[in-house]
């Protein structure tokens, strides 16, 4: 090991020797940049890496942006997804009634 030290720091002064450095002039007057602080990210809570099981279906908002209310919600059990067409028979649905209807699907996929 001492010899790896030795033979490394014979290069560095050979390399250092050819290059034409051959005094430390000027190497006490060298200044370290000032280092800006780094801010610390706590950690993420466990719930993030082992998020609770999904007991049932579940329905909640998810807009399609496709001009088409009907399809605005999506259901999942935690494995499989649903977006059901609800209210098929309307050709303008209003949020509450939606909101209903979902209500109504999540409950009969419970059922």
């Amino acid at each position: 090991m001492k010899l790896t030290y030795a033979l490394a720091a014979l290069a560095v002064a050979s390399a250092c020797l050819l290059a034409g450095c051959t005094s430390t002039e000027g190497l006490d007057d060298y200044e370290r940049p000032e280092v800006e602080p780094v801010e610390v990210i706590p950690d993420p809570p466990a719930e993030y890496f082992n998020p609770p099981a999904v007991v049932g279906w579940k329905c909640h908002w998810d807009p399609t942006m496709n001009d088409d209310w009907h399809d605005d919600y999506v259901c999942t059990d935690g494995n499989s997804y649903d977006r059901p067409y609800l209210i098929p028979g309307d050709s303008f649905v209003e949020r509450w009634e939606i909101d209903e209807a979902a209500a109504a699907y999540e409950a009969e996929l419970n059922s």
